[in-house]
Parts: C-alpha cells; structure tokens; sequence
C-alpha cells in the first residue's frame, strides 16, 4: 500500500487536487478558500505546496491528499487511495494491497454489496418475469427505451413481504444487517418480524458520488399504494440530504458544460439524459440542502432549475435559490414548461428541451416577474406588496452588480426610483438564509482556538532554535502523554530538525497521525507569524511556553488540592502534610 501512496503523492500536487473542490487564491507561499467542510466567509481553508497538506484553522478538519479525499467524498481510506489513483492515471491492479486493507470486510462496505446483490435480483424479476413484462410495458409508455432501461438498472421488487431478505440471507446477509441497510423493516432482528421494506414496487438505484448504490427509489405499482415514492432511509452508507440522484452519471458533463440542470424527481434526470442532457441531477426527496450544492459546486457555479411548474415547485425553487445564494452560485430558472413536469415535456418534445435549457433566465428576473404577474403595478398598495415580496430575494444577492442590475430593473417596472428600493432594503431586516448556517459558522468560530504548546512545537518545527533555548523550561513529567511523547520526539532528534533540507528525515521519526498534525500546525504558524521578525517570533515562543507552564501548574495545584482532600477525610495527616508542602512550593514557584 506504502508504494501506491507514495507513487500518487510522487504524481499529484495537493493544490491540484483540492482545487476542483475549492477555488484557491495565493496567499504567499501557500493558497487560501473557502473551506469546503464548514460554512464560512472568511477563507480559513489553507494549502501547502510545500508541506503537500490542506487544513481548515476553523472546523480543524484536512490533511494530506488522501485524508482531504476521505473528509471531503465521505469515503473510507481505500477508496480515497482509489480516487487518487484514477487521478493519477495509476492502475491499482499494479499494487499489492496488505495490512488493514485485508480481513473483514467493513459494515459499510458490506452494505455496499449487499445493494448490489439486491439490485441484481431486482433487475432479474423486471427482465425474466411476467409481472416484470408488465412493468417493461409501462416504462416504455412513459417513453423510456429499453436502453435507458437498462442504463439506469431499474428492477422490480416482487409483491412478497420476505422474497427480497430470503435472496440476501440466501447470499449470506444478516436480517440485522438488511435492517440496518433499509431493505427491511424489523421490529427485532427475529425472522418472523422481519418483512421487506420494498414490496410491489419499480426499483430504482441512488448512487453516492463514487457510483456505488447507497439506496433504492421505489415508485408504487398499485393504483392505492401510498406513498407514491418510497425512499430508503437514512443508514451508514445513505444521507438522502447528501446524496443528488443521477450525479455520478452527470459529473463528467456537469464539469465539461460548467453548468448543471437541477431537477425534481427521477423520471425528469432519466428523461434529460436520455435526450442528451446528461449534466442533470435530481433532489429525490428531499428540499435541496446546502451539502447537496457543495457537491454541484466541486464542478461548477452554474446552477439552471427546471422544478415542478405548481406552486410547491416554485417554493422549493425559492428555497432552492437561498441556500445557493450563500454559496455564491449563478442561478437560472427554466420557463415555457407547458406541463407540470419536465419529464413530460420531454417525452413530447425533446428535441425542444437543450432549446427550453439555453432560454433559461436568471432568478431574480423570474421572481420580479412572477410576482408581478399576480399583482397590480399601478396601485399603492400592489406596490409596495410587490416590494414586500421581494425584499428576501433581494438582501440574498451577494452580488453588488446584480443586485444592481436587478433594483434598476424593477424601478422601471414599478415606476419609482432606483433610491426607493434601497430604501426598503435598508429598512427591513435581512432575512437569515437557516439557521443551521448561522449555527455551523459559530460553532467554526468557537474551535478556532488552537492549543498553546501545539503553536509552540509548531513554532519550534519552524524556527527549530526555539528548542535549543528552551530544552529545560517545559518538565516532561508535567505533560500529557500524548504531548510528551511528540515533545521527546522533538528534543531527541534536535540536530535532524535543525539540519537543512533534513525536515522529512525528522518527520519520519514521527507517527503517520503525529506527522500530519504537526505538519497542519506549522501551516497555521507560516500564515499566523508570516510578518513576525526573529526577536517578535521569540516573544512569541515565550508567551506560548508561559501559557503552557500557567496550565500545567494549575493542572497539578488542581489535582495536588484533591490528594489533600482525599487524605484529610481519610486521616492521613502525615499524607496531607506532605501534599500541602508541595503545594506551598508549587505555588511559590
């Protein structure tokens, strides 16, 4: 496994790999953004060339390039060693793979499988059964080629409470595990209260970004059958709040267009793709939720929403439109749908859909008309129920020169000044986009405090004279384990830190996760101390270490002041003279 890592790191620089996550700005020797794990406006969202790693001084999260793969995919160790390796244009059938890499298989990955199995008896019983025959039939009045059929692997789940659990403990899958992953539901783990979540029903697979089957849609094939689409729940391998259906089929075409089309439900991304739009993907579910804009913004900023024509779709747009504001996304809004759904449109017109997409307008222009479509311009009060209305949209704009654009456009429409409409902006509150946001950003700031003696080592890595002046300050003894053995690692290997060029051979004697840790705190310190001369750099080390001292004395007076009291109720005098002592001499020390 050593020899792939190093081969990727050898091929891949860490600023290339993030940037098609996060849009990076140099900032001295390193770059700066947007961290892409909490919301922020400030960048605090640092890459090292040098140091090869990437870390957020807000949320604490990063690390080398496999480590930023593994936060920022949400996958385990190996595929993010699988990820990079694509990247790279490795082929990882070249590599021999051991250790943790071996044995048993991980609950999520046998989750993995176990989707997989159940998909492939769901694509049997809709290929090779007479109910499936009837299901084919359907598909295909909808105007679904048997290609896309296939392409898409719809199945059917066969109307049985157990035929789908008895196929996957068949294969070796326990009830638990079925449970665990959606595919059944248990009031226990006991056969006889055990039955298939998916019963009677078109099966279609949700992919996570990787392409692997996290969960199933399964749309009702009996006329009473409620709901009409049942999802699968959330498990350790789905988060429906993080998953966009049809995006690991878009991604190449999402990045190649540099726009993506957002839509409602999974016919309206089938149909879109079938016609050659394959930079669609579909909510599926779900309101669309900042992670799920994350994902689209790893490729591009340009969003075009097609939703629902009824006015829950037009919320969700409007939802829609907030949350992607925050992000600083382009949105776009499709307009002429003569039905409700864009599936629709498309099965009669598809030759018309790419032309409908190109047409689209930007959302602020369709909420200035929508709105005042449904009320009156020339009126006092239509006015100011117009202004009213579009007051949020407007304080969400995060752009000056369209929002701009936009207030000159409707002082015409209206009839007033330009100065009227910034006039009620100011007068009204700006409208908080969630509150979750305001949460994250918060708690981000709260954790943005790092340890004193970690910007001490981290200073010492640096600036490795700092040890040598300080050898005897810190007692070892004093130190948390943790702290003591990277602390021992730093004064034992002294001349190899100090050495030049010799800062790999130092890191070398560290632990993987100590080495990363240290290598993310000296970032921090290159961009905290980068204008700080040599003597400041040394005040600096001092304040840390009286920082760390003031710590650990007050550590040991707390725990010293608990052994006297320990022994003073047991009647230990001689115990708590002694302990008293030793507090008298720390205190005055």
């Amino acid at each position: 496994m050593s020899d792939i890592i190093a081969d990727i790191k050898a091929r891949l620089n860490i600023e290339d790999v993030v940037s098609h996550y996060v849009q990076l700005k140099q900032s001295g020797k390193n770059f700066k953004g947007l961290c892409p794990f909490h919301q922020e406006k400030t960048p605090s969202f640092m890459v090292s060339p040098d140091k090869q790693i990437a870390y957020c001084f807000g949320c604490h999260k990063g690390g080398d390039a496999i480590k930023f793969i593994q936060e920022v995919e949400g996958v385990e160790f190996k595929d993010a060693v699988k990820i990079l390796a694509d990247k790279a244009g490795i082929n990882m059938a070249d590599y021999q793979f051991t250790g943790d890499n071996t044995g048993l298989k991980s609950e999520k990955n046998e989750l993995y499988e176990m989707h997989g199995v159940a998909l492939a008896f769901y694509e049997k019983e809709l290929w090779n059964t007479e109910n499936g025959a009837k299901v084919l039939e359907y598909l295909r009045r909808r105007g679904l080629t048997d290609e896309t059929i296939r392409f898409f692997h719809f199945g059917l789940a066969p109307d049985s409470f157990d035929q789908t659990q008895l196929q996957l403990v068949k294969a070796g899958y326990s009830r638990k595990m079925i449970a665990l992953g959606g595919l059944a539901i248990a009031k226990n783990t006991q056969a006889d209260n055990v039955y298939d979540r998916f019963r009677a029903r078109l099966m279609i697979p949700i992919y996570d970004s990787l392409g692997k089957i996290v969960g199933f849609g399964g749309r009702a094939l009996k006329k009473d059958d409620q709901p009409k689409y049942l999802n699968s729940p959330d498990s350790p391998i789905y988060s429906k709040s993080e998953v966009l259906y049809g995006y690991n089929f878009a991604k190449d075409a999402i990045k190649r267009d540099d726009n993506v089309v957002l839509v409602e439900g999974y016919f309206d991304v089938i149909m879109s793709h079938q016609a050659g739009v394959t930079n669609t993907v579909a909510t599926s579910g779900t309101a669309l939720t900042i992670q799920q804009i994350k994902l689209i913004k790893r490729f591009t900023k340009n969003m075009v929403f097609s939703f629902d024509t009824d006015k829950a779709g037009i919320d969700a747009a409007k939802r829609g439109f907030e949350l992607a504001q925050h992000e600083s996304m382009n949105v776009q809004v499709i307009t002429g749908l003569a039905v409700k759904d864009p599936a629709d449109f498309i099965k009669e017109k598809p030759d018309e859909w790419r032309g409908l997409i190109a047409k689209s307008i930007p959302f602020m222009q369709f909420c200035i008309e929508d709105v005042i479509a449904s009320n009156d311009t020339k009126s006092l009060q239509g006015k100011k129920k117009i202004l009213a209305s579009l007051m949020p949209f407007f304080h969400m704009l995060t752009s000056s020169f369209e929002k701009d654009y936009f207030v000159r456009e409707l002082s015409q429409k209206l009839d007033i000044k330009e100065v009227v409409i910034y006039d009620e902006m100011k007068n009204r509150r700006t409208v908080e986009i969630v509150q979750n946001i305001k949460n994250t950003d918060s708690k981000a700031k709260e954790s943005r405090k790092i340890d004193s003696m970690d910007l001490f080592l981290g200073l010492v890595f640096e600036h490795p004279v700092l040890l040598e002046e300080n050898f005897n300050v810190i007692p070892e003894k004093m130190l948390e384990e943790n702290e003591k053995s990277i602390y021992k690692v730093f004064k034992d290997n002294y001349n190899l830190l100090r050495a030049e060029g010799r800062r790999k051979d130092f890191l070398a004697c560290l632990d993987g996760d100590i080495q990363q840790r240290i290598q993310m705190i000296s970032l921090f310190v290159d961009e905290l101390y980068a204008a700080y001369s040599e003597d400041m750099i040394k005040g600096e080390a001092k304040k840390l270490l009286d920082k760390v001292m003031k710590k650990l004395l007050n550590q040991q007076n707390r725990e010293i002041s608990a052994q006297i009291r320990i022994a003073e109720k047991e009647g230990d005098l001689k115990a708590a003279k002694e302990l008293l002592e030793q507090l008298q001499k720390l205190v005055s020390s």
